[in-house]
């Protein structure tokens, strides 16, 4: 497998798409059997890979899990188990700020929310055409990039601020 077909998103498809073809031709039980092989598997990755981080914390320190996190592949990997040295907020922060970046005045009034229970980022869209699918396309591609963990981008229009009041100059009182 060349190093450009490990792309996390495209992988994590691909597996989607061999499980849904396996519980295609063989039934929901053999699905459900490959669906549980894939979480044994993951089980079996990510407490390797915890040892892994654990041993290159003790010999060369933090700094190092940091300098393997910066690889997007390695970085995704982290995610997934748990073992990404920078706090999911932080990273969603980075995100927001990567994507805003690249939509220029388009990604103005571009807000981070919450993340739900089921794991979704909720990101706030202010009005005035910051809703289109350009914007959300970048937004949810930074996301991807940079916290692979999440179940999803959710896109929730921003709560009206307070209604202006105009206030205008009196017409001159005639004496």
């Amino acid at each position: 497998m060349a190093s450009t077909d490990l792309d996390p998103t495209g992988l994590a498809g691909r597996i989607e798409e061999l499980l849904d073809g396996i519980t295609a031709e063989g039934g929901p039980g053999v699905g459900h059997a490959a669906e549980e092989l894939v979480r044994v598997l993951m089980r079996f990755y990510g407490a390797g890979l915890e040892q892994i981080v654990a041993v290159v914390k003790a010999g060369a320190g933090e700094t190092i899990v940091h300098r393997m996190a910066a690889d997007p592949l390695v970085a995704g990997l982290l995610a997934l188990h748990d073992l990404h040295p920078v706090p999911l907020e932080q990273r969603l922060g980075h995100a927001l700020d990567t994507a805003v970046r690249r939509l220029g005045s388009h990604g103005t009034g571009v807000r981070l929310g919450e993340v739900d229970a089921e794991g979704a980022v909720h990101v706030l869209l202010d009005g005035g055409g910051c809703g289109t699918d350009t914007v959300k396309d970048v937004v949810a591609a930074s996301i991807g990039e940079l916290a692979p963990e999440v179940a999803g981008v959710v896109f929730d229009a921003a709560p009206a601020g307070p209604t202006l009041l105009q206030i205008g100059v009196r017409p001159a009182v005639a004496s």
